[in-house]
């Protein structure tokens, strides 16, 4: 594969790495950085743009993850049969979810709550459920750290299922979309599942038109034009993540990802792009321990009075705790990936397989 072909597929790396920093800047924001922001003395401003940027990337973070995603589904979804795909496209998704949302329980509920005596936040979420029966309930319901596995393996199912009637499945899909914009649908992993779908949908059957979209062309305009004017209308009606303003941040984003491959050399960013697994289910558990030691530090020696801590506090924490919790998720990934421990990260027949 010659050099600019390799770097016409680099965004897609890209792209990952970027969202999967995102997904860890904002479980690192909310809850634990924003609800200590009441406590400090100095640094009010940087705080707020913390929250405003967090906030200002959701029409971005997950719908280009799993517009992605769907793009890389494609080949399994439209060509390969149920024989060749299910275990590694299906069974893999459900075994990691169930897995890991079992370890982050033990690891947070288990361990974390034991040694701190209090936990980040107290909303609802299977990594701190009460027992784990009711834990197993809330990742059923997609209420886990790690739901972006359960809906790939639903949005896989679905797809593949009903994949000779495209206008059927998008039109169910717009109308979940609405529904959990507009918080018809009860609880936060349903809703997610039902808003994310249709950004898989758009990867997997019609990523030929939104990577055509997405570069600069005078061609380009005409639907450029026509989502942004459905984005302001919506925005204006109080929808302010709508699936036409989430379009439009995947097709700004591609655009972005493909420029800065093509003058620089992202081999890091790629790399992280390339191994988001790792990172997505264990930096919730390093979040968990490290933020809560960090506050209960800072609280026992009264470090939020300080003007010279709080400020320090409220621009650095987000910053170092994403490289913080990033780094260890891969430390820990490349000492548990080799032996027995590689079942952590495969389904089991799949790493025979793979043998």
């Amino acid at each position: 594969m010659n050099t600019t072909q390799n770097k016409d597929i680099a965004w897609v790396n890209s792209l990952k790495g970027i969202c999967i920093l995102l997904v860890v800047l904002y479980h690192v924001v909310l809850p634990g950085y924003a609800e200590m922001i009441g406590h400090l003395v100095a640094g009010f401003l940087p705080a707020k743009l913390w929250l405003a940027f967090n906030n200002t990337l959701s029409p971005l973070r997950m719908p280009a993850f799993f517009f992605v995603s769907g793009l890389l589904a494609t080949n399994g979804i439209i060509n390969r049969p149920w024989k060749q795909v299910f275990t590694s496209r299906v069974t893999n998704l459900f075994y990691l979810y169930f897995l890991w949302g079992i370890i982050q329980w033990l690891m947070i509920r288990g361990v974390s709550n034991e040694v701190m005596g209090e936990q980040l936040s107290n909303n609802t979420n299977a990594a701190w459920a009460e027992t784990p029966l009711k834990s197993i309930e809330l990742m059923l319901l997609a209420m886990s750290s790690s739901w972006y596995l359960y809906a790939l393996g639903l949005f896989f199912v679905f797809a593949k299922l009903f994949r000779g009637q495209k206008l059927a499945m998008m039109t169910i899909a717009v109308v979940l979309n609405y529904a959990a914009i507009t918080k018809v649908i009860p609880g936060w992993g349903p809703e997610s599942v039902a808003q994310y779908l249709i950004f898989f949908l758009l990867g997997t059957f019609y990523s030929s038109t939104m990577l055509r979209w997405s570069e600069w062309h005078r061609s380009n305009l005409m639907p450029w034009a026509l989502l942004l004017v459905l984005s302001f209308i919506h925005i204006k009606l109080g929808m302010t993540r709508s699936l036409f303003l989430c379009t439009l941040a995947i097709l700004l984003s591609v655009a972005a990802c493909r420029i800065l491959n093509r003058y620089f050399t992202l081999s890091w960013l790629n790399w992280l792009g390339r191994n988001t697994l790792q990172i997505y289910v264990l930096h919730r558990i390093f979040i968990e321990f490290f933020g809560m030691s960090a506050i209960l530090f800072a609280e026992h020696h009264q470090l939020f009075a300080n003007k010279a801590f709080s400020l320090l506090w409220a621009v650095g924490f987000p910053i170092a705790m994403v490289v913080l919790c990033a780094s260890c998720s891969v430390g820990v990934w490349s000492l548990l990936n080799r032996g027995v421990g590689r079942n952590l990260f495969i389904y089991p027949s799949l790493l025979r397989v793979k043998a």
